[in-house]
């Protein structure tokens, strides 16, 4: 009898030796992943801190240091007050019924309306530009639109000292800024395919006059389509030969587009190819007109056109057709016409045809790449700590 209970007391005496060991190895192990996931949030706080002066040196190459400043000047302007990342926004136009081509008679006569990008909004176009780079991202993951944090991470911030709380806050409020700069480009990127058929329409007129040519009463008339390009159709009269060059956002240097119509008395009306017009080239009051062109019989015309003022909300254009007959000239014209549009946006919107502002998506996309490397490592080493500290 005593023997048995010797026997049972000595297995007893192992049993607790051996939860005690796997105890106290559970608790190493908890120590250790904890400092684990200290390391992966320094980490992501040393390269999430780099990715937005990285973003707007890439953007200054790409571009121009003071058109760079602007626009992360921007976004931090519209964002002053924000502490947590589900509250960034950023700014764009709705372009959505103010890109159809108009129909005779028609004219711009308001801006399209300002919209709001919320996080949510960012993650799903910063997520469609790591698609288009093929980049294997998955922007939810870092929760950038949300409040809480995956549950195991969540669990090891609320008992993690504040520096250490501090420092992963801060690395994700970076790394989610630059995903609203990179939707930003996806956003004007994706706009730019909406514009780039059929052009941004500012107005379609007529104009009709009847007047006498050296005795002989006559009627002629004008159409003008006017419409800024960023990619000019292949069937356009280019007159330099290239697309709408780079503008950084200016309304000077713009290339508006006029596809013009002639009639001259009974005639069939006669088309003039779209004709590029470059706002800078004219002074004020002033009318550039086009090479005159045979039109019918005796007859020559020509387009010519004026921009009083522009700026980055509106423009005041002028268009007149001159008609030459029998030595006399006349005209007819469509008048001053003032025309909103966001001119500066468009102006944007052209320069993302550009291989080195998609070169620069690219390496943006490169940059968020990098936080979320180190993020996803940190997510795996919460969860293995969450496991063995419970």
């Amino acid at each position: 009898m005593m023997e048995k209970q010797m026997r049972n007391l000595a297995c007893g005496v192992a049993a607790m030796a051996l939860i005690f060991n796997v105890s106290a190895a559970a608790a190493q192990d908890c120590v250790s992943l904890s400092g684990d996931v200290a390391d992966r949030i320094a980490e992501m706080r040393q390269i999430a801190q780099s990715v937005p002066p990285g973003t707007q040196s890439d953007y200054a190459a790409a571009t121009s240091k003071d058109y760079a400043e602007g626009v992360f000047s921007a976004f931090d302007a519209l964002n002053k007050k924000v502490t947590e990342t589900s509250k960034l926004v950023g700014q764009g136009y709705n372009l959505a019924g103010y890109t159809a081509v108009f129909k005779e008679g028609q004219i711009q006569t308001k801006m399209p309306p300002v919209v709001t990008n919320t996080m949510s909004n960012a993650e799903a176009l910063a997520q469609a530009a790591a698609d288009d780079d093929k980049t294997k991202l998955d922007i939810l993951s870092l929760r950038c639109s949300q409040s809480t944090e995956q549950t195991a991470l969540a669990a090891y911030l609320a008992q993690a000292d504040s520096g250490t709380a501090s420092a992963y806050k801060t690395a994700k409020f970076d790394a989610c800024k630059a995903i609203h700069i990179l939707a930003d480009l996806q956003d004007k990127r994706q706009k730019l395919n909406d514009i780039r058929e059929n052009g941004y329409p500012l107005f379609y007129l007529h104009a009709k006059e009847k007047k006498k040519f050296a005795g002989y009463s006559r009627t002629f008339q004008l159409k003008v389509d006017l419409r800024m390009f960023p990619v000019y159709p292949d069937k356009a009269m280019k007159v330099d030969g290239k697309d709408q060059p780079v503008l950084l956002g200016q309304i000077q240097g713009i290339d508006l587009s006029y596809n013009s119509y002639f009639k001259w008395s009974d005639d069939n009306w006669s088309p003039l190819n779209l004709y590029q017009y470059v706002i800078s080239d004219t002074r004020k009051d002033d009318y550039t007109c086009a090479p005159y062109f045979h039109l019918s019989g005796h007859v020559e015309t020509t387009l010519c056109v004026k921009v009083e003022s522009a700026s980055a909300d509106k423009l005041k254009v002028g268009a007149k057709a001159k008609f030459k007959y029998k030595g006399d000239t006349k005209e007819v014209s469509l008048g001053t016409q003032t025309v909103p549009a966001p001119f500066g946006y468009l102006a944007d919107l052209s320069d993302m045809k550009e291989k080195k502002m998609q070169d620069l998506q690219s390496k943006v996309v490169d940059r968020i790449a990098s936080v979320f490397n180190v993020y996803d490592a940190l997510s795996d080493k919460a969860t293995s700590w969450q496991k063995a500290c419970k």
